[in-house]
């Protein structure tokens, strides 16, 4: 009785440490986040840490000042760069998001020209009634 009870309590407790790595796991894999907007977010924020990488080895005198001006403006133009893809894809999914619709019966994403659901045939929420 004494195992069994010990047994419940360990494995208890290692669901429950287990837990949050678990969910982490499941949230991180957003259907909704385009795979470039996540490379092109990595990119931006890399470029930005270099930049205050190379202010932080300036101010340690580790770096010239030609070394430094050459190196923020190398990052600079990379994240200007990923700054830029990310405004065009914005724009991009704001246009797409205009011309589709979902599907009111099966939730199917569906072109503005679509009068039925491919689908389940139900009638495109984008005609007028």
């Amino acid at each position: 009785m004494i195992y069994a009870f010990a047994a419940l309590l360990i494995l208890g407790v290692a669901t429950w440490i287990a837990a949050p790595f678990l969910s982490t796991a499941a949230a991180t894999t957003d259907p909704q986040v385009h795979p470039d907007t996540e490379r092109l977010e990595r990119e931006k924020s890399a470029a930005l840490l270099a930049i205050r990488e190379a202010q932080l080895d300036k101010a340690m005198g580790k770096l010239s000042d030609d070394d430094y001006a050459g190196l923020r403006d190398f990052y600079e133009r990379r994240a200007i760069a990923a700054m830029a893809d990310l405004d065009r894809a914005a724009a991009n999914e704001s246009v797409a998001r205009e011309t589709t619709a979902n599907c009111s019966g099966c939730g199917t994403r569906l072109p503005r020209e679509s009068v039925y659901c491919p689908v389940c045939g139900a009638r495109s929420p984008l005609l007028p009634l």
